[in-house]
């Protein structure tokens, strides 16, 4: 972890991106955040190539994949409202617990019976998926509760860094894990031989080593103490008046609603692509194994840590939505290459490109949201998004579950229809430019 404490450059001199009160509870949040991060990305990696490689059934995931998704769609709202209700420490030590007992208990039945039941394996994904939806309106409003004003940007950078870093690592070690080492490994396209073997693992045994992070992460977040420096005033409303009260807040500022939403498109579709299209884009056009999948995950993850670092250098509070619209617009095309492209070098390529616009985008966005949305509104705001965003995700999943994406070669229109989107987020990031641009000059003055 010494990369958060070391010095970034920005602007005519170094900076500490974090105000002296709250370091080591930031430090602490971003170690927590980074053990179980790397918990969720190797679960989100091995249970989707598990259906596909071992269960020979990808259209049972893409069903599973469906009504997981469906359930979000409810529990999304919720979550938000209890980011906003409750103590968000004890929300992060509260889902901790929830996924230390979920794969603890997956796996302790994979190693008595010698296999895991599908549906138990289901159960898994689902359990990370609903932890994934709180985890992040959690950590944002966490965050942006404990950081000064002037130290947004920086904060939400380092985030990104961290958090990225993690999907990289989990990347790597999602690779060995799944495809173990045969005395060679696929390298950036390039085989690679190696004096030793190591065996895959089987899902049980991956889920134990899951389970060992979420301990490590309560263990960390329970030594969390920090100073707010943001007013926050909690609501004791009942659920559905703290819903309308995010909803009626964007309904009175409609730019930051059409914002919030256009500058999710692309992160709509990495969603959708990491877990449903990829591994059967890798299966059934780049017709390679685990190891592909997995290291495409960690180039992806290079590229948003590369973004990390450089981002508000790069765009600073006055490009952000210039930023944006060419961000969506460069992912777009990547996602275009990927429908003629078979060439691994290519492929790897791209997925560094998009998982720099990405990761790029999303430091710009929250930068812009931290400025403009209180944080005692933060965590319900946020769930409207999400829902929106869920919605959206929801019908490209039933869009791609259908038999005509797993004949053949044609998940490759998948990319073709996420590419369209990413685009079109671009284009109408880049109508409401000015406005944006005059409500953010106005804030900051």
């Amino acid at each position: 972890m010494g990369f958060i404490v070391s010095p970034l450059w920005h602007g005519e001199g170094y900076y500490r991106f974090v105000t002296v009160k709250n370091k080591r509870a930031i430090y602490l949040l971003l170690l927590a955040n980074s053990i179980s991060g790397i918990s969720q990305g190797i679960s989100m990696l091995a249970i989707p190539w598990y259906f596909i490689s071992v269960a020979h059934d990808e259209g049972l995931f893409s069903q599973i994949y469906f009504a997981v998704t469906s359930i979000s769609l409810i529990w999304g709202v919720y979550a938000g409202t209890l980011v906003d209700r409750y103590d968000r420490r004890r929300i992060f030590l509260a889902i901790n617990v929830a996924g230390m007992l979920m794969l603890g208990i997956a796996s302790l039945t994979g190693y008595i019976q010698g296999a895991t039941p599908w549906p138990l394996v289901a159960l898994v994904f689902a359990t990370t998926v609903f932890i994934y939806n709180i985890h992040f309106p959690t950590l944002y409003g966490f965050a942006q509760e404990i950081t000064a004003r002037e130290d947004y940007g920086r904060v939400t950078s380092q985030l990104e860094v961290q958090g990225q870093l993690t999907w990289t690592i989990s990347g790597g070690l999602g690779a060995l894990l799944l495809n173990g080492v045969p005395g060679h490994f696929n390298f950036f396209g390039a085989d690679v031989i190696v004096p030793f073997t190591i065996r895959p693992l089987s899902i049980y045994e991956v889920f134990s080593i899951d389970a060992v992070t979420y301990i490590l992460a309560f263990i960390i977040i329970w030594q969390i103490r920090s100073m707010p420096m943001a007013d926050r005033t909690v609501d004791t409303d009942p659920l559905i008046t703290r819903i309308r009260t995010g909803m009626s807040y964007l309904k009175k500022h409609p730019i930051i609603f059409l914002f919030g939403n256009t500058s999710l498109f692309i992160f709509l579709t990495i969603i959708v692509h990491s877990t449903l299209v990829n591994p059967i884009y890798v299966d059934h056009f780049l017709h390679h194994g685990g190891d592909v999948y997995a290291l495409s995950d960690m180039v992806f993850s290079m590229g948003a840590l590369l973004a990390g670092f450089v981002t508000t250098r790069l765009f600073g509070q006055r490009r952000i939505i210039s930023g944006l619209a060419g961000l969506s617009l460069i992912a777009g095309m990547m996602y275009f290459v990927h429908v003629y492209n078979s060439v691994l070098a290519w492929y790897y390529l791209c997925y560094f490109v998009i998982g720099f616009s990405n990761a790029a985008a999303r430091v710009l966005r929250v930068t812009f949201l931290f400025s403009h949305i209180p944080n005692s509104v933060i965590g319900r705001t946020n769930s409207v998004f999400f829902v929106i965003n869920v919605a959206m995700r929801l019908m490209l999943t039933g869009l791609f579950a259908l038999p005509l994406f797993h004949q053949g070669i044609n998940i490759i229109y998948a990319n073709a229809v996420l590419g369209g989107i990413c685009i079109t987020g671009g284009i109408l990031i880049w109508l409401q430019k000015d406005d944006l641009e005059k409500l953010h000059e106005t804030h900051n003055e």
